[in-house]
C-alpha cells in the first residue's frame, strides 16, 4: 500500500468523533476481538501460551538487543507525530488495555504467525527442501502473515477504533514516511522471538509498551464507562 494511502488511512478513517464518549458496542468488540484471540491459541494448542521461555530469549543477547533497538526506533517515531488533542489521560482505562491488548493482540499475532509457518512448513516439505531454506521458507511466510495481519487489523479495526491523532504539518509527514520501516522492522523482531524461541511472553512485555506508549500519547476515551450517553 502506497505511503499515501496509509497517511490518509490513519488520518481519515472514521471514528474519531466520539470516543470521549463510553461505548460498549466499541469496548465490547474490543472484548470479543482478544477474547478470539485467547480461544483460538487454546484451541490450536499453541504451547507457548503455556511455556515461559523469556529466560533462553534473554541469554541470547542478540534477541533482545534486537527488540530494544527496534521498539526504542518505532516508538519515537509515533511520539515525533502522535497527538492527543487536549485529551485528558485516561487513568481507568490505560492499564485494562495496555494488559489486555499485550496480552490478547500478542496472542492474535502469534496464531497468524504459526498459520503462515504452517503454509510455509507444508510447502517446504513437498518442496522436499530442507536445512536453512527449509527454515528460510517457514519463517518467510509467517513473517508475510503476520505483515499482511496487521496492516488489515490497524486499518480495519484500530484506526476506527482511536480518534484521528496524527500531526499532518510538513515534519510530521517526513517522519510519517519512515513509521512503515519501523513497524516492519519492530514486525520482524517480534516474529523471530516467535520463531526461534517459541518466546510468547517476552513479545508480550514489548507490546505493552507499544500500547503504553499509545495511551500516553493519544489518550482515547476507551473503557472508561464514565457517560451516561453511552450506546
Amino acid at each position: 500500500m502506497p505511503i499515501e494511502a496509509i497517511d490518509r488511512l490513519e488520518r481519515y478513517t472514521p471514528g474519531g468523533e466520539d470516543t470521549g464518549v463510553a461505548s460498549w458496542k466499541r469496548e465490547g468488540a474490543i472484548a470479543f476481538y482478544w477474547l478470539l484471540a485467547f480461544g483460538l491459541a487454546v484451541g490450536f494448542r499453541l504451547p507457548e501460551l503455556y511455556k515461559c521461555r523469556v529466560p533462553e530469549t534473554l541469554a541470547s543477547i542478540w534477541c533482545p538487543a534486537i527488540l530494544i533497538a527496534t521498539l526504542a526506533f518505532s516508538q519515537w517515531l509515533y511520539s515525533q507525530v502522535a497527538i492527543s488533542e487536549e485529551r485528558p489521560f485516561n487513568w481507568l482505562g490505560t492499564p485494562i488495555f495496555v494488559i489486555g491488548n499485550a496480552i490478547g493482540e500478542t496472542l492474535a499475532f502469534l496464531v497468524v504467525f504459526s498459520a503462515g509457518a504452517f503454509v510455509g512448513d507444508f510447502i517446504g516439505r513437498l518442496a522436499g527442501l530442507g536445512g536453512l531454506p527449509f527454515q528460510f521458507l517457514k519463517f518467510g511466510c509467517g513473517f508475510f502473515v503476520f505483515l499482511i495481519y496487521g496492516g488489515a487489523i490497524h486499518g480495519l479495526f484500530w484506526m476506527r477504533i482511536f480518534p484521528p491523532h496524527f500531526r499532518d504539518d510538513p515534519r510530521a509527514r517526513k517522519i510519517r514516511k519512515f513509521r512503515l520501516w519501523s513497524e516492519s522492522a519492530l514486525s520482524l523482531a517480534w516474529c523471530l522471538t516467535f520463531f526461534v524461541f517459541r518466546d510468547l511472553w517476552s513479545v508480550v512485555v514489548f507490546h505493552a509498551i507499544v500500547d503504553l506508549v499509545l495511551m500516553i500519547r493519544v489518550r482515547p476515551g476507551i473503557f472508561r464507562f464514565a457517560s451516561a450517553d453511552s450506546a
